[in-house]
C-alpha cells in the first residue's frame, strides 16, 4: 500500500471502529493515529460481517508482541486466566487502570467531534445548515479518504476474482466429466461392435 492512511480522515463510525481495534481488539502502543493494513482488513470484516477466528488473532498478536520484546498485550485478560488457575502474582506489579483508558464522550471529543442539539456527532468545523434554496458546495475527498475507498475497493475485487476463478475451474472439471463419460459411451458401442462381428465371422474370442 502506497503512502500513510490517517484516522482523521476517516468516517466517523470507521474512526470508532479504529480506535476500539488499536485501543482494545489488536492493542499497541504506537502509530495509533495511522491506520495500517491489518486494521483495514479487520475493518472491512466488520463491515462485511464476515466471520474473524478471534483465538488466532489473538494468540498471533500475543507472539508477535514477544518477539518486538514489547509489553505483553491483553493484561486484565492474562490477569482473569491466571487468577483463574489461582497461580500466584504477590510478586509482580500492579498497574492501576486509569480513566483515560475508558471509552466515553472524551474519547469523541478527542477526535475533533462535538455533539448538536439533536445529539448527533458533527466535526467541530462543520458548518450550519445551509437554506435549502443555496446550493451547498460539493464534498471533496481528501486523498486518505480516497486511499482507503481504493484499499477496500482492491479487497473486495480480489474476493470477486477469486469466487470467479474457482467457478471458471468447476466449469471446465465438468466440461471434462461429461468428455469422459462420452468417451465411456462410444468405447463401449464399439466393445459391442467387434463382439458382433466376431460372432458373424465364427471369430475366437481374444485370447486374454
Amino acid at each position: 500500500m502506497i503512502g500513510r492512511l490517517l484516522t482523521g480522515s476517516l468516517t466517523f463510525d470507521c474512526r470508532i471502529i479504529h480506535y476500539i481495534i488499536v485501543r482494545i481488539l489488536m492493542p499497541r502502543s504506537s502509530n495509533l493515529a495511522q491506520a495500517s493494513e491489518d486494521d483495514l482488513i479487520l475493518m472491512w470484516a466488520f463491515l462485511t460481517c464476515l466471520p474473524i477466528d478471534w483465538a488466532h488473532l489473538i494468540r498471533h498478536h500475543m507472539h508477535k508482541a514477544l518477539r518486538c520484546n514489547t509489553p505483553l498485550p491483553y493484561p486484565q485478560l492474562v490477569t482473569l486466566f491466571l487468577q483463574h488457575f489461582e497461580i500466584p502474582l504477590n510478586s509482580e506489579p500492579f498497574v492501576q487502570v486509569k480513566r483515560s483508558f475508558a471509552i466515553g464522550s472524551s474519547v469523541v471529543t478527542s477526535f475533533g467531534y462535538r455533539k448538536d442539539m439533536d445529539g448527533q456527532w458533527l466535526k467541530k468545523d462543520a458548518q450550519p445548515p445551509q437554506d435549502e434554496r443555496t446550493p451547498s458546495p460539493p464534498t471533496q475527498r481528501d486523498d486518505s479518504s480516497a486511499l482507503m475507498h481504493e484499499v477496500l475497493s482492491e479487497l473486495q475485487g480480489l474476493c470477486t476474482y477469486v469466487g470467479e476463478r474457482f467457478d471458471s475451474l468447476d466449469g471446465r472439471i465438468d466440461a471434462i466429466d461429461a468428455r469422459f463419460a462420452g468417451m465411456d459411451t462410444r468405447i463401449t458401442q464399439l466393445e459391442e461392435d467387434i463382439s458382433y462381428v466376431r460372432q458373424c465371422f465364427n471369430l475366437p474370442p481374444p485370447s486374454s
